[in-house]
């Protein structure tokens, strides 16, 4: 008999006050529950229990045995119950890493929602640009905007959206409208950039996407740094249309090149939530892939975005 079984058969027979009465609540035969018994009294190499004809007397050695079992099979229990309800219920640590843009159009203004809704999620939002591993930072979930090409984790889409090509009015009245992408190599491109390799904006010319290198005098690693460098004159930058929306509505940013934009959906970037390849998905997780999918598509069919 297995030493974990045999504990929980001698603390049913401590509980029910007697070896045959432990056996019909066990549904087991007497002689199984005498050889657990026996088993455990040879394990420790001392008596647990004292038999008479009339009553069971549980030995000193016997009283601690049963003290220390009885609350290793509860916390076992209680552990069992934590995990199954962890892939069940929404609830636990749930460490996220999402890029800026992302968050302050979608996430934060309605993150109270989602933090009422599932007040057992202990939230850890980590905003970075940069695309981070999530097994060696112990992430749960990722937001990532643009083309995806990481095959080594599960991409659920949430938005396919088009970049823009935009510049202040002041910026387009001083230097001119670009009338073809060809002509941003005369202009000054604030570029998005991690590390010093060129840069391309891709275009639909001549029926077919054609990249462009494009350098200028500004580049970030995030794109509100850009956007607020374009909104002050300093050159042309290209960004997702969820995050130059409300610039174009209220006129400090404009866009150019329009005609040359891809059609839509043709090798279109999107807004994705990715977790690592895994066989099965908690609760927490799914709650917070919902969140995200409904407020970024009400965001964007509305034209908050």
């Amino acid at each position: 008999m297995d030493h974990f079984e045999a504990l929980k058969l001698y603390c049913q027979i401590v509980d029910a006050g007697g070896m045959a009465k432990a056996a019909r609540v066990l549904g087991v035969s007497p002689a199984t529950v005498t050889q657990g018994l026996a088993q455990l009294e040879r394990h420790y190499d001392t008596s647990l229990l004292e038999r008479t004809t009339r009553k069971m007397l549980v030995t000193e050695s016997g009283k601690l045995l049963y003290l220390r079992a009885k609350t290793l099979i509860e916390d076992l229990g209680n552990t069992e119950e934590e995990v199954r309800g962890s892939s069940t219920t929404p609830k636990g640590n749930l460490r996220i890493t999402l890029p800026l843009g992302v968050a302050q159009s979608f996430i934060y203004p309605r993150l109270t929602e989602f933090t009422e809704k599932y007040p057992d999620i202990k939230l850890d939002l980590q905003v970075s640009d940069q695309v981070l591993d999530l097994v060696a930072g112990n992430y749960d979930i990722g937001l990532r905007a643009g083309i995806l090409a990481d095959a080594s984790v599960i991409a659920i889409p949430l938005l396919r959206y088009r970049r823009l090509t935009c510049a202040s009015p002041y910026y387009l009245a001083r230097y001119g409208h670009p009338l073809h992408p060809q002509e941003l190599r005369q202009h000054a491109c604030l570029v998005y950039r991690h590390d010093a390799l060129p840069v391309s904006w891709d275009y639909w010319i001549e029926q077919t996407v054609t990249s462009i290198t494009v350098q200028g005098s500004y580049a970030s690693n995030e794109s509100n740094a850009l956007l607020a460098m374009a909104r002050a004159g300093l050159g042309i930058t290209r960004q997702p249309d969820w995050l130059v929306n409300q610039d174009l509505r209220q006129g400090s940013l404009v866009s150019v090149l329009e005609s040359f934009n891809a059609p839509s959906m043709l090798n279109a970037p999107g807004i994705y939530a990715v977790i690592q390849k895994r066989q099965y998905r908690s609760a927490k997780i799914d709650a917070f892939i919902e969140f995200a999918r409904a407020v970024i598509s009400e965001a964007s069919s509305s034209g908050l975005g």
